[in-house]
């Protein structure tokens, strides 16, 4: 998760298993990047190995293109391709083109494969190799927000199955949760624009891998914060096994009005949109 420091720079500390722990992002962009360089460029390679010998030549006389072939470099001038030879001239242009792919595609592999060697350790991320009082003298470098964010969103993470018989319920921006309620939070997250995650897995000791139903990013301080809606509470046994996971929250370190937002309803009292409206502008989008 992150939080900042008193100089409102972001600090990166850990508090959810597979949750974002340092730039990561960018290290598994560029694996990705390097290995869709050399797919492309066995490809190339491969089509070269392919193609006609000579280059293009192409003249425009009277608005119409003609190409000619030259079949090496001591042939400036090429033989004429006419129109029936078309395939040809569509040959030598993908073999310029191919070839002019291939030369920048191994120049980035090599500079993506150089930079993997170095370090998997991103500049932002050299703050946490400091101890706390070093840290204290320090101001890190911050990520711009919309590229934080960015990051943030983009992690992968599988997504709870929702059972048919659920009902359709979707927030504005079409993310499907699994109650009217919860799509009352899901829209007013995005009417504030709270970059959220629905149903990401989180470890608790205690209790293993749970989905809470929001984990939402204060953008301004750089911080987690788990929203958990409890939606049967006059059902005594929801109600007493929820009690009992909220306790088990808070002993891995998850408080309400810290790092954690809770509401509750019951078939009388239903989710008041002013208390979620609330919720989000004293604990998100400060």
């Amino acid at each position: 998760m992150y939080s900042r420091n008193k100089h409102q720079t972001p600090v990166i500390t850990k508090k959810m298993d597979g949750a974002f722990e340092g730039n990561r992002f960018l290290v598994r962009d560029i694996t990705t990047r390097r290995d869709w360089l050399a797919k492309i460029i066995e490809e190339k390679e491969r089509a070269l190995e392919m193609a006609p010998e000579g280059t293009l030549r192409i003249l425009k006389r009277k608005g119409y293109n003609q190409y000619y072939w030259r079949k090496d470099a001591k042939d400036t001038n090429g033989t004429y391709i006419n129109k029936g030879e078309i395939e040809l001239a569509n040959r030598l242009a993908q073999k310029d083109y191919d070839e002019k792919v291939l030369k920048q595609a191994k120049k980035e592999l090599a500079l993506l494969r150089d930079y993997l060697k170095v370090s998997v350790l991103q500049p932002e991320e050299v703050y946490d190799l400091f101890n706390n009082d070093r840290k204290k003298l320090i101001s890190p470098i911050e990520i711009d927000d919309d590229i934080f964010v960015k990051e943030w969103m983009n992690e992968a993470y599988e997504l709870m199955p929702i059972a048919e018989d659920v009902g359709s319920f979707y927030s504005n921006n079409g993310v499907r949760v699994r109650s009217k309620s919860e799509a009352l939070i899901a829209n007013m997250l995005e009417h504030f624009r709270v970059p959220y995650k629905y149903e990401y897995p989180l470890k608790l000791d205690g209790l293993g891998m749970v989905r809470p139903d929001f984990v939402c990013l204060n953008v301004a301080r750089r911080k987690e914060i788990v929203w958990e809606h409890f939606g049967m509470m006059d059902n005594v046994a929801y109600a007493n096994k929820n009690i009992q996971k909220l306790g088990i929250y808070e002993q891995n370190g998850f408080l309400a009005g810290d790092n954690m937002i809770m509401t509750f309803e019951t078939s009388q009292c239903p989710l008041n949109s002013n208390v979620v409206r609330m919720k989000i502008e004293n604990m998100l989008v400060e």
